[in-house]
């Protein structure tokens, strides 16, 4: 997750927009965590009625990273976070803008 501020910030002015979905039903956790690392995109909360994660992405490793387009339209989608995924996602970025 602290990997997605730099290319939020690096894209932003540019229509590009992060939104994390916390799943763990851990709010106060998750409220710590973004004040901890200093995260500044948008954040969600999924809860048991909508289950949007789970439900209506098939989220069910986590982190999955997914790159939409303006359309909505999921272009692209990275399961996982390692140190380097970041360029990955990155250039896959760079195609959409």
């Amino acid at each position: 997750m602290p990997r997605l501020q730099p290319l939020y910030e690096k894209y932003r002015d540019r229509g590009f927009r992060v939104v994390a979905v916390e799943a763990t039903h851990n709010t106060d956790a998750a409220k710590k965590f973004i004040a901890e690392k200093g995260l500044t995109y948008s954040f969600l909360e999924d809860n048991d009625n909508a289950n949007v994660v789970h439900g209506l992405f098939g989220v069910h490793s986590f982190p999955t990273a997914y790159v939409i387009d303006r359309d909505g339209k999921i272009m692209y989608y990275h399961l996982g976070f390692e140190p380097g995924d970041e360029k990955t996602i990155s250039e896959e970025i760079e195609t959409l803008l």
